[in-house]
């Protein structure tokens, strides 16, 4: 394995990302003393609710233009538009009548902005995907640059002249329109995206619609397990806390899961090519168990020492409670953390059925949290010990599957060779 190809990989794809949080916790400090914990509640709810359907706007069908002949890539660019835009409206009608239901209508009347969200998102990917075939990785990371910058302006102003929840929305919006736009122009001035055919691309439906039918109900439980939390938190605890637990989340999940996603994206291609050419990649999933485990344990490690005080510093005095929920929590973000960054294994061995067992396992872990906590009255810590239990548990076993299966292609390969 070539380490010194893989680290250039990485960083190549992690640096933008990791100058883009870097820009975003650093106005964490005035965001959280210009919104209180009820705004950054509403807030959260809707990047939950614009993520779950966001994380099949395109069909996954983006997933396609890396592997489309040629001929028919630009087809199945403009077909993750179209894809995207019944996505979108699908998702706000449904999520707009949800909101109205449960008596939130201060983010009902965020449906159009709650449209371009889903839309934008769908048009983000698919145009990042169409960049890094023609090897223009670096918008994955510039992308995001330009979509945090944005974002953090607009909120800040909005703050400043009429300080409410939708002016975090707002910036949320303006920043997926600047990533989109950015990403739009690049695409048609370097590599060009042609017009819409319709019949090529009824062609690249048919050729590729059996593969993406498959992922979409993984990749939906998956936007789930990470986004079903502000709803229950919500029903069971108000949208307060859900302020609490989205701030939380944000200045120390995020950065670790973009991390995550960068190293998942270079060990998956690494470890694709070891096994066209090995037969096995025990090195590769080793190499990106090591790393991810490091950069956990030391996230770990910070968490239980320092969250608590640093918060109160960091954010003020009236968010220590977001502190709280992050020494809970910091055990199982750690193992869903290395887990992550390993589960691209299960394309890799052909085994995509047991990455939607792991989801629905997830999903679960939250069901049946909700299910005691509400029968029981928990207040929301013991809420929130009890999920950690949960999942932590399931992400432990997930990556143990995924390490011994590894493990055992090596050892049959080893063995076949030596005989």
């Amino acid at each position: 394995m070539d380490r010194r190809q893989y680290l250039r990989q990485f960083v190549a794809l992690f640096t933008g990302t990791a100058a883009a949080q870097a820009f975003n916790l650093a106005s964490y400090p005035l965001l959280a003393r210009l919104y209180t914990p009820t705004e950054f509640g509403l807030f959260g709810t809707f990047i939950a609710a614009s993520a779950i359907p966001g994380a099949i706007a395109c069909g996954r069908f983006e997933l396609a233009i890396a592997t489309a002949p040629s001929e028919g890539r630009k087809a199945v660019l403009w077909l993750c538009f179209a894809v995207a835009l019944i996505v979108a409206l699908v998702g706000t009608l449904g999520m707009t009548a949800w909101w109205w239901h449960t008596a939130t209508p201060a983010l009902g009347l965020m449906a159009p902005l709650l449209f371009v969200a889903i839309l934008l998102t769908g048009v983000a990917n698919a145009v990042t995907m169409y960049l890094m075939r023609h090897e223009a990785f670096r918008f994955a990371s510039v992308g995001v640059v330009v979509r945090t910058a944005v974002t953090v302006a607009v909120q800040l102003g909005a703050a400043l002249l009429v300080p409410s929840a939708a002016g975090l929305i707002a910036g949320f919006c303006l920043g997926l329109v600047a990533q989109a736009l950015l990403g739009l122009v690049l695409a048609q001035r370097d590599h060009g995206m042609g017009r819409p055919d319709l019949a090529e691309m009824r062609a690249m439906f048919r050729l590729f619609g059996r593969q993406v039918s498959v992922d979409i109900p993984s990749t939906l439980l998956a936007a789930l397990s990470i986004n079903l939390m502000p709803f229950v938190l919500q029903f069971l605890y108000g949208i307060r806390a859900v302020g609490f637990y989205s701030v939380g989340q944000r200045i120390a999940v995020l950065p670790l899961q973009l991390f995550n996603d960068s190293l998942s994206q270079v060990f998956f291609q690494r470890a694709a090519r070891a096994q066209e050419e090995r037969g096995e990649f025990w090195r590769e999933f080793r190499f990106t168990l090591l790393a991810s485990g490091a950069i956990s344990l030391a996230m770990l490690a910070g968490i239980v020492l320092f969250a608590r005080p640093v918060v109160a510093l960091y954010l003020g005095k009236g968010w220590e409670v977001a502190g709280d929920i992050l020494v809970i929590l910091a055990p199982m973000l750690a193992l869903r953390s290395v887990a992550m960054s390993l589960a691209t294994t299960v394309f890799v061995i052909k085994r995509p059925g047991w990455l939607f067992a792991h989801n629905i396992a997830s999903v679960a872990a939250i069901a049946l949290a909700f299910a005691i906590g509400w029968a029981g009255g928990a207040g929301l810590i013991g809420f929130l010990r009890l999920l950690a239990m949960l999942q932590g548990a399931e992400y432990l076993g997930f990556g143990a599957l995924l390490a011994i299966a590894a493990r055992r292609r090596y050892l049959s390969q080893t063995a076949t060779a030596v005989g």
